[in-house]
């Protein structure tokens, strides 16, 4: 059975091929491109916010009252919930359900969802460690036999393999202690001039609504950070916070400092079928 849940804005996942019967709703494995046609060419094309349509078997009442209490809090709030479909997500509203029968345990009904994104998202969480040793840490280095030469010091060049078909957005967490954190990758520098505290982590996130970069300190608190955040002259200027990695295998490149997780999203119109 396909993986498909809603998960609230609070948090709470509720499961809609258990209990709570979908299926595989042709809408949600459908795309469609907003466009405007010019002089022998396309003028514009995007992709945004659309409405899908599909129906539900709800045979246990329990999870129907908590799918519909989260869909209608997340209206109400005007906080979207995110549909996850075999590990792809997007953002969400429930802003519709039309019941079209009712058993004595049971119902039908035709779920209507606006799907904002325009774009289905996976996510692929590369770890970067801090390098625990400096090119002049002789002990570390050095060989514990009378050779004619020792163990250079690790290389701080580092590679992930990235995204097959078009450029995808990069999300980090930066962990503490770091001070004015920078990242190489590719041709653009990832660069932030704050100090991450021992404990606490950055986020920076180019998916989030709106794009932010947030500190993490210990105890749970959060402060924005998003002045503090290079971005340079923009997409492409070689210095933007935001800039998304381009197909193809990424060299990595940081003073080894601290650690750090970079998160690359494929971005399909659909799930994939593979």
């Amino acid at each position: 059975m396909l993986d498909i849940r809603y998960e609230s804005s609070a948090g709470v996942s509720v499961a809609l091929n258990s209990g709570v019967y979908v299926g595989r709703p042709n809408d949600l494995f459908s795309r469609e491109w907003d466009y405007k046609i010019g002089y022998r060419a396309l003028a514009t094309a995007s992709r945004g916010a659309r409405k899908v349509s599909f129906k539900a078997f709800f045979a246990d009442m329990a999870q129907a009252d908590v799918f519909r209490r989260c869909a209608d809090a997340d209206m109400q709030k005007g906080m979207p919930g995110t549909l996850r479909v075999e590990g792809w997500f997007q953002r969400c509203f429930v802003v519709a359900s039309e019941v079209d029968g009712i058993g004595s345990d049971f119902f039908a009904a035709k779920l209507t969802l606006v799907l904002l994104d325009g774009v289905w998202r996976r996510g692929h969480t590369v770890s970067f460690e801090p390098f625990t040793a400096s090119s002049g840490d002789g002990e570390f280095l050095d060989l514990p036999y009378d050779l004619p030469y020792d163990l250079g010091a690790p290389s701080r060049q580092r590679y992930f393999d990235g995204p097959e078909w078009n450029d995808a957005p990069l999300r980090f967490i930066i962990y503490g202690p770091a001070v004015n954190p920078a990242i190489r990758i590719g041709g653009n520098w990832y660069k932030a001039e704050l100090t991450v505290p021992e404990g606490g982590y950055l986020v920076i996130d180019p998916i989030a609504h709106p794009r932010s970069v947030t500190l993490v300190n210990m105890d749970g608190s959060t402060i924005d950070m998003f002045a503090k955040a290079s971005r340079g002259e923009g997409l492409g200027s070689g210095e933007y916070i935001f800039q998304p990695t381009s197909p193809g295998t990424q060299e990595v490149d940081w003073n080894g400092s601290f650690g750090f997780d970079v998160t690359w999203y494929e971005e399909e119109g659909e799930p994939a079928w593979s």
